[in-house]
């Protein structure tokens, strides 16, 4: 009988963690990223964990209304499927110092590995993931820069509940040549880089980095083509190789490439994605739209630029006076890279390289890189297919996120209702769920829970 009594109360208490409740979220306007249309009169059937179904509100039945009887009233926002952000670090931050030189920068992370060290970084880290998931950021893909590993416990933390955070793809220490992306490490100092960086010095060992990392948890392989601000590259046979180990698992690889030869040595040698691509030639994204190579353009806005311009001039009164017109010409060079990768037919992700110290919100600077790209003339609609549909391919996750429909999994938010015009009202987030669970406006909620 004691047996029996223990086993009913862990079934029970089993069954009360499972329980889960359904929604009916009712839109003012609904985000369909897979057309790329704002629609009006829908509603979105939450069951569990996962969508249920996307239909007019006219259309719905009285068991639907019964099934879903916890209605969340967001008529007067833009609902849409959660943000996806393909580039991240939600572990390291570098700050922005007057007159600041590459050499500096590297100074910054050296500091951060011998003075700050995993500890800090897991505190920092956890409040980031935080912020990106209250600001709609649902889903990231974190490359590297986050010490041994420290993204995969990250993960582990927020999937087991222990901390809110985004759905998180860890790609674990990012695979380079001699040096990571440390310029002026002397040569004594050398083993710095392996806290922060795999060094690969053959293509041998380049299949033994990608079975390290995926061994210790990494759901996507980054390398360095070219490992700026240091000036050496991987072979395109190193390439080939992590590329071809770690598609056998059935696992992506997407490269840190800055230069065209970069870009083009990298794609010929495979891989699934180029992030940055800052100098990209008209062959080369020729190349990449045949073999369907993801572009992650990093850009950021025009605040953040000018911000970034302001800290590392301070004292300098006529580099400040310039600061618009240095803008302006960011602008121009953005622009004309985009115009020029939309022409060619690439398939285009948001990512944001968000590691600057800046003074925006955690969370904010993600999706004022979506911000950049309207001000670059993407039209909205396409710049937010960018970040939800495209993003999922890039992420692997396709039909599971950055998509409302029904067997999706119930990643929604909810922005200003001036979203169809405005690319501004991503500041302002009134809801997110992730995984039906609610984590900003639980007040939109009515209805007792089943």
């Amino acid at each position: 009988m004691k047996w029996f009594l223990l086993l009913l109360l862990v079934s029970c208490s089993l069954y009360s963690v499972a329980q889960t409740d359904n929604y009916l979220i009712r839109a003012g306007k609904l985000f369909d990223s897979e057309t790329g249309r704002f629609l009006t009169g829908r509603v979105v059937l939450v069951k569990g964990r996962t969508i249920e179904a996307v239909k007019e509100e006219a259309a719905l039945t009285a068991a639907e209304k019964s099934t879903f009887s916890r209605v969340v009233d967001l008529s007067a926002y833009a609902v849409m499927p959660g943000l996806i952000d393909c580039h991240t670090h939600l572990l390291y931050r570098e700050k922005v110092y007057p007159r600041q030189m590459e050499l500096e920068g590297a100074v910054d992370m050296s500091r951060m590995l011998t003075l700050e060290g995993d500890a800090y970084r897991a505190v920092y880290g956890t409040a980031r993931a935080k912020g990106y998931l209250e600001n709609g950021i649902t889903s990231v893909q974190d490359l590297g820069n986050s010490g041994l590993f420290a993204d995969v416990a990250l993960r582990r933390g927020i999937e087991e509940g222990l901390v809110p955070g985004p759905r998180m793809r860890c790609s674990g220490p990012g695979l380079s040549t001699e040096g990571g992306q440390l310029p002026g490490l002397l040569h004594k100092h050398r083993h710095l880089a392996a806290d922060e960086y795999r060094v690969v010095t053959s293509a041998a060992d380049g299949i033994q980095a990608v079975r390290e990392n995926l061994t210790q948890g990494a759901s996507v392989i980054k390398i360095f083509a070219n490992n700026t601000p240091n000036n050496t590259m991987l072979s395109r046979a190193e390439i080939e190789a992590i590329v071809q180990e770690a598609h056998r698992y059935g696992v992506r690889v997407t490269a840190h490439a800055t230069s065209n030869t970069a870009v083009w040595t990298a794609v010929m040698a495979g891989v699934d994605g180029i992030e940055h691509g800052y100098q990209i030639a008209d062959s080369t994204m020729e190349l990449m739209a045949r073999r369907g190579t993801v572009w992650v353009p990093t850009f950021g806005d025009s605040a953040q630029y000018a911000e970034y311009i302001s800290m590392a001039n301070l004292g300098n009164t006529e580099e400040l006076k310039a600061i618009p017109q240095i803008v302006s010409g960011f602008q121009q060079y953005r622009t004309a890279l985009l115009k020029r990768g939309r022409q060619k037919g690439l398939l285009i992700a948001a990512g944001s390289d968000d590691y600057l110290d800046v003074s925006f919100p955690m969370g904010e600077t993600s999706k004022r890189n979506l911000i950049g790209y309207v001000e670059a003339g993407v039209p909205l609609p396409e710049v937010l297919q960018w970040a939800t549909r495209n993003a999922a391919k890039q992420l692997a996750w396709e039909g599971k996120i950055g998509v409302l429909k029904k067997g999706a999994w119930a990643d929604i938010v909810a922005f200003d209702t001036s979203l169809d015009t405005n690319i501004n009202a991503l500041l302002q987030t009134h809801f997110v769920m992730k995984g039906g669970k609610i984590y900003v406006g639980a007040e939109h909620v009515k209805g007792a829970s089943r």
